[in-house]
Order: C-alpha cells, then structure tokens, then sequence
C-alpha cells in the first residue's frame, strides 16, 4: 500500500512539474510573441513612412522633369522662333539695301547721261519644262519732266536641234505678245512668262527699247547671258 502510495505521488509530482514546464514556455513564447509582433509593427510603421516618403519624392521628381521637358520645348522653340525672325530680318535688309540702292541710282545717278536705262533684267524657272519668268527694270536718268513711252522687243537666241536659231516674243508667250509697251516717269518694271519650244538651247536674250513720242531719248539694245541672267 504505502509502495502504491508514493508511485502515484510521485507520477502527480511528475504531471505537476510537466505542466507548470509547459505552461512557463507557452508564458514565455506568448511574451515573446508579443515582443516579436510589436517589433514588426514598428518595422512595418518605420517602411510605410518610408515608403510614403519615397511614393512623394518620386512624385515630385517626375513634376520636376515633366517641369525641364516643357521648359526645353519652350526653349528650343523659342530658339528656332528667333533664328527664324532673325532669317526674317536679314532677307528684309537685304530687300530694303537693294531697294534704297535702285532708288539712288535713279535720283542720283551722277555722270550717267541722260536717257532711257535698263537697270535689270532677272530670269527665273518656272514649274513647267521649259517655263521661265523674266522681269525688267526700266529707268530714266535726269529727264524726269517727262513721260517716257514705247515698247520693248526681245528676242531669244540659241540653238534649234543644234543649229543656230531666233525666237521672237511673240513665238514664246501665250496669247502671243509682240512687243512690251512701257509708259512711266521715273521707272517701270515688266514682267512675264516665256515658254521655249523643246529642242531648244538658249544662249542670250537681247533687248531692244525703243522710245516713241516727241524728244524722244535714243534707243536702248543691250545683250544679256541667258545664263548669267539667273535662269
């Protein structure tokens, strides 16, 4: 009896020391537990913050560079908005040179005698083969008192399928024009359109102005290099 006794107080002692050991780790794991997950939140709450720090940062770093990316369009465009004025400016100088120059040379032309002038001829392509757009300049030195009248001939020359050949006004403008009628005070221009006949090489064009009226100045022939001339 006694034997039976101890056998069960000592197996009561033995559940007792088992259950108190496995409540002291459940203790000791709960706390840990807790410590664990408060240290988690806290890392959780410090990468949030972070995080949020990073999302606005970046935000505002995309502002900046959208901010750089319009203010180098406005640049560039307000570069090539000046270079263009400046292109402007130069071609209307240019314009205004040669124009005060045309005007000196008519209000001062100094030893040149007295007379009918053709101050320039141009030529210039067309869109069309063999289309080509003149323009004439006519002057009157120091007898502005006057009107000057008549009428320009022109004639082009060259070469028709190799041999050597004529064109008269008349043969290469339509409606056919004859001759070029002027009437003016201080100066004309006259202009037009001409149209060569394919297979032919022109060389020069010749100009005869030919006044008309009493006093009239002398006539005017002066040959100019097709070439030379611009077309």
């Amino acid at each position: 009896m006694p034997r039976k006794w101890f056998l069960r107080t000592a197996l009561l002692a033995v559940a007792v020391v088992v259950i108190y050991a496995g409540w002291s780790l459940y203790d000791l794991g709960k706390v840990r537990g807790v410590i664990e997950l408060k240290s988690l939140r806290t890392q959780h709450a410090v990468l949030e913050k972070r995080n949020s720090k990073l999302v606005k940062d970046n935000k505002q770093l995309r502002e900046q560079v959208a901010i750089l990316e319009r203010s180098s369009k406005i640049d560039q465009q307000a570069a090539q908005d000046v270079k263009a004025d400046m292109g402007q400016l130069e071609m209307d100088l240019k314009a205004a040179r040669e124009e005060v120059e045309f005007y000196r040379g008519i209000v001062a032309p100094g030893d040149v005698q007295s007379g009918l002038r053709i101050h320039r001829f141009n030529l210039e392509r067309g869109n069309s083969v063999g289309e080509f757009h003149y323009d004439l300049v006519l002057t009157q030195l120091k007898r502005n008192d006057r009107e000057a009248t008549g009428v320009v001939d022109m004639r082009v020359v060259g070469l028709m399928l190799g041999e050597p050949g004529e064109l008269a006004l008349a043969g290469v403008t339509k409606p056919a024009v004859k001759q070029l009628k002027f009437r003016f005070r201080y100066f004309q221009e006259l202009a037009g359109t001409i149209v060569l006949p394919e297979g032919f090489e022109p060389e020069a064009v010749i100009l005869d102005v030919i006044p008309a009226g009493k006093g009239k100045p002398k006539p005017v022939t002066q040959t100019f290099d097709w070439y030379a001339a611009g077309a």
